[in-house]
């Protein structure tokens, strides 16, 4: 059983008296939105100038509801708005959807997120929502066909009515983002064997560092450049064979990252991971190294030397902390990749920090040390190196 809309008191307008939400040609003071808007409800454009203008001090949102108004909203006389084009043509030269999304989201960011921003982002938001809703009703931006009204069926088993008409960028987006999806699995299906190819030579290649660095010791920066030779030849496999996987990339990124951080490092996991602590008490030359972690060179208990003494420490990744009394005439010699030097954690009048990348200092020994010369040379990679004088 059906009924019309008529019953429920609700008449549909004919054809040719609706009106179009279209951008006015002629009176017009920039793009034509507020009197378009205007002409549609039937107000005064110049309520929807006031409102543009007043709500662009909150956050900026007029001007991105009116910039969104005027890239949603077709031009008088006209059937396509220009985000109809512009998705069109995204569309026509298959740009990829996922590449589109990262850039709107990065101006985004840059325009929302920045110190300059002149107000809090929750207008801005409120805007897009309302501004999305509102434009991609489609019946607001073409006129319908003369039709008879429809009619609203009161059976609970009668199928749901069909979706109205949609906005030419809603259909095409649609469209746009099915025909992206099906070439991103026809790429990935192509790209299937480069990318198994790459992944089985990578874990046989670390398996291979990892055994040979457990028995004799590998500097560490080698697994990342190794990771990188193994990208870089299945990328351009794949670029030879036009089977190329964007799934390659995200790897090569924290493999450039720990082979730029540990260049020139000569550390290996051989030489061990976690907290040591080195406390000698005769006075003798000595090397100690450690991977990652925390190394803790205690001098409090060494005993007077007539000769002097070189001490090593070698870390890769971590922190570095050398203990010693105040009598003890010490000097310590730092080589730090990437990090930063403390002594005695005061950062007043005494006290001295340095950071940075790729530098060197020599802390000389406190005034009234006496003794023979004990010289503590730190290779540090990457993390912070504290002396404390106690």
């Amino acid at each position: 059983m059906t009924t019309s809309d008529t019953l429920s008191g609700y008449q549909q307008p004919p054809a040719s008296e609706r009106r179009l939400l279209r951008r006015n040609r002629t009176n017009r003071v920039a793009a034509g939105v507020s009197s378009g808007l205007g002409d549609y409800f039937g107000v005064d454009p110049v309520l929807f100038r006031v409102l543009f203008a007043t709500s662009a001090f909150f956050g900026g949102a007029g001007i991105l509801a009116y910039l969104l108004a005027w890239a949603a909203i077709p031009e008088e006389g006209t059937e396509r708005a220009p985000i109809d084009g512009w998705v069109a043509a995204l569309r026509r030269r298959r740009f990829p959807v996922w590449a589109v999304v990262i850039v709107g989201g990065l101006i985004l960011w840059g325009v929302a997120f920045s110190w300059w921003v002149p107000g809090p982002f929750f207008p801005v938001v409120a805007v897009v929502v309302l501004l999305v809703v509102f434009f991609t009703r489609r019946e607001m931006q073409t006129p319908s066909s003369p039709s008879v009204a429809p009619t609203v069926s009161l059976d609970k088993d009668a199928p749901p009515p069909a979706p109205g008409p949609e906005a030419p960028w809603v259909r095409d987006a649609r469209a746009w983002f099915e025909e992206s999806r099906e070439a991103g699995r026809q790429r990935r299906r192509r790209s299937f064997p480069i990318r198994m190819g790459v992944l089985v030579t990578l874990v046989g290649t670390l398996t291979a560092l990892g055994i040979a660095d457990a028995v004799d010791g590998i500097q560490f920066q080698w697994y990342f450049w190794t990771v990188l030779a193994v990208l870089g030849a299945g990328m351009l496999v794949a670029l030879v064979t036009r089977r190329w996987s964007w799934s390659l990339v995200p790897l090569v990124i924290p493999a450039l990252i720990g082979a730029v951080a540990f260049a020139g490092s000569d550390t290996s996991l051989h030489d061990g991971i976690g907290q040591r602590e080195w406390k000698p008490v005769k006075v003798t030359d000595a090397h100690y190294r450690l991977a990652f972690g925390q190394g803790v060179l205690d001098l409090r208990d060494l005993a007077p030397g007539s000769t002097p003494t070189d001490i090593d420490v070698t870390l890769g990744a971590g922190q570095v902390k050398v203990i010693a009394p105040k009598s003890l005439n010490l000097t310590v010699q730092t080589d730090v990749h990437a990090g930063q030097v403390e002594v005695d954690q005061d950062h007043g009048e005494h006290g001295q920090a340095h950071g940075g990348v790729e530098f060197t200092r020599t802390i000389d020994p406190p005034a009234g040390a006496t003794g023979a010369p004990v010289t503590v040379k730190v290779h540090l990679t990457n993390g912070n190196l504290t002396v404390l004088h106690e």
